[in-house]
């Protein structure tokens, strides 16, 4: 059987992880077949020169390479992204996009109305769903081995750059909230939030979620840049940072640290002796489940993404679970912070 055709790639962004992108689609196999667009001459220039294009296939106008192209992969400020996915989705172009899709729940929404208006295949970049821990620990949740899910619990936080775009709530926390909602195929309905502002900027630097889901769910997300992380970043340099999450069910706890990629299923439930609820130990096991680099797990979900272009799937990660839900989560964390309140989440609409 023929292999079918790759596809012609237009990346826009070619900052620090639009580099990972681009190692990501040569890995693919998408080198000849790759064209890059980027507002700054200087950084496109040296990602020319450090992909090996030809001048021909590179531009500082997005808008004039579209006629060129099949997909469009944005990795750019997220000021940026309603317009350009707006503009490649009207010219008839599926759209990979990192996350956070959009800025707004208001531009989430048109961007989903423009997916389904044009039939598109949209998929917003969460790549921790592609991580063999994350995976596993769905794995584990389907088969029941965890019992009834009660609570999960996400740091993402340490020492690192502040982005100028968006707090570190649109920055990190979104990672492990996509992921809670992934893991357990549920949105919550209620959060609390508390979030700071320590440096002025106008973003928060620190942020504390609790989400509520439906029969009764909790879940927990720190994020911020002022927590010391424990290891080195594998994707921003100079930075040390904490990437951990675990999941406790009735009948066994997964805990994960993503940076080690280490995974623990903990055999632990409570039962009740004497009059007490006594924790019952059966031990913890360690899967070997391999290593993968943040360019294999961009590879892995570019890979996903353009076998949905394919079979014309909407992605798991399309532009309602993890676009429209993700920013209304967002907004009613920082009406929450402003409140002081539990906030209700809108459903879907």
């Amino acid at each position: 059987m023929t292999a079918p055709p790759l596809p012609r790639v237009l990346q826009v962004g070619a900052g620090a992880f639009g580099q990972n992108h681009l190692r990501a689609w040569q890995e693919i196999g998408i080198h000849d077949n790759l064209w890059i667009a980027d507002l700054n001459p200087a950084r496109l220039a040296a990602a020319r020169q450090a992909f090996g294009l030809p001048e021909a296939q590179c531009t500082t106008d997005p808008a004039s390479l579209l006629d060129r192209v099949d997909v469009v992969d944005i990795v750019t400020g997220t000021d940026t992204h309603y317009d350009l996915c707006a503009r490649a989705l009207a010219a008839g172009k599926d759209v990979f996009i990192e996350k956070p899709m959009t800025a707004t729940s208001d531009q989430a929404r048109r961007i989903r109305d423009l997916v389904a208006r044009h039939n598109r295949v949209l998929q917003v970049g969460y790549y921790y769903r592609w991580h063999p821990a994350a995976v596993r620990t769905r794995e584990l949740i389907n088969s029941g081995t965890l019992g009834q899910v009660r609570y999960l619990s996400g740091a993402f936080m340490g020492f690192k750059r502040a982005r100028t775009d968006v707090g570190v709530t649109q920055t990190d926390a979104v990672h492990f909230i996509d992921l809670f909602n992934w893991l357990i195929r549920a949105f919550p309905e209620r959060v609390y939030a508390v979030t700071r502002d320590h440096f002025g900027r106008g973003l928060e630097d620190f942020s504390l979620v609790l989400l509520e889901y439906p029969n009764g769910v909790v879940a927990k997300v720190e994020s911020g840049y002022i927590q010391p992380g424990r290891w080195r970043d594998r994707v921003v340099p100079n930075a040390f940072t904490t990437k951990d999450v675990f999941v406790s069910g009735s009948e066994a706890t997964v805990e994960i640290d993503f940076e080690q990629e280490r995974l623990d299923l903990h055999k632990v439930h409570h039962e009740l002796r004497d009059g007490v609820w006594t924790a019952q130990v059966e031990g913890s096991q360690t899967p070997n489940l391999g290593t993968r680099a943040p360019v294999q797990m961009i590879a892995a979900e570019l890979r996903g993404f353009l076998a949905a272009v394919s079979t014309r799937q909407a992605p798991e990660a399309n532009e309602v679970a993890s676009g429209v839900v993700v920013a209304d989560i967002v907004e009613c964390i920082h009406a929450s912070a402003r409140s002081g309140q539990r906030v209700d989440v809108p459903p879907i609409g």
